[in-house]
């Protein structure tokens, strides 16, 4: 249907231009036309100028869109960036607080310890000095329960084993030393090596199965 209306216009064209023709061996003939026919029939400047004046803002519009989608992007990617940080510095607040308190808890148990140890030394040296105006040194025997290295750990040891003693055999004195080349921990005051063995016998059945009995100096009373 399109073809046949191009080749109706075609032909309505074709037989005005032969109407119009100034031929001197017949009559004149003037032909008057509409715009509207002469715009369908030639087709419509206007129509072409418009067309070309829409393409021609298309590509602006075009630029104009792409440049308000890229600033909307760059907003919200600011936008992101500004809450991760925010984020972020709401969560190093938190561990900055936990490690503060962690370190000030580290620092009161240090100082707990330290006044401990003070007292138990005050305790333990007080103790000592009312022993040795009352006691002298002699020949005799010691129930020895650790033998260790010379590192802290035998140290700890020592002192652990000792703590040990002193709860499953209160009567007797504790001795944790350092006699070179190792820590030691020791026990008891024995005259003679048959009181110290017979002792010996429980100790081993109380769990303390590498103890053995040493000769060494001991104190007693005057």
């Amino acid at each position: 249907m399109a073809a046949s209306l191009c080749l109706t216009i075609a032909h309505a064209q074709t037989f005005l231009d032969h109407l119009q023709n100034d031929d001197k061996s017949s009559g004149q003939v003037s032909v008057k036309q509409s715009e509207d026919i002469s715009n369908l029939v030639n087709g419509s400047g206007k129509s072409k100028e418009q067309g070309s004046k829409q393409e021609a803002t298309r590509p602006s519009e075009d630029r104009s869109r792409q440049e308000s989608r890229q600033r909307e992007s760059r907003s919200e990617s600011r936008q992101r960036d500004y809450d991760r940080e925010q984020g972020s510095s709401a969560e190093d607040e938190a561990r900055d607080k936990a490690r503060r308190e962690r370190e000030r808890k580290a620092r009161e148990a240090a100082r707990a310890k330290k006044m401990q140890e003070f007292e138990q030394n005050t305790d333990a040296s007080s103790s000592r000095k009312k022993l040795m105006s009352n006691s002298k040194r002699a020949k005799g025997y010691r129930i020895q329960v650790f033998a260790g290295g010379n590192t802290r750990a035998d140290r700890a040891k020592a002192q652990e084993m000792g703590a040990l003693v002193k709860t499953k055999f209160p009567g007797h004195p504790v001795y944790v030393h350092f006699y070179s080349p190792r820590w030691c921990c020791r026990f008891g005051n024995f005259r003679n090596q048959e009181a110290a063995t017979k002792l010996l016998k429980k100790v081993k059945k109380d769990g303390f199965k590498n103890a053995c009995v040493i000769k060494t100096a001991i104190t007693v009373n005057k």
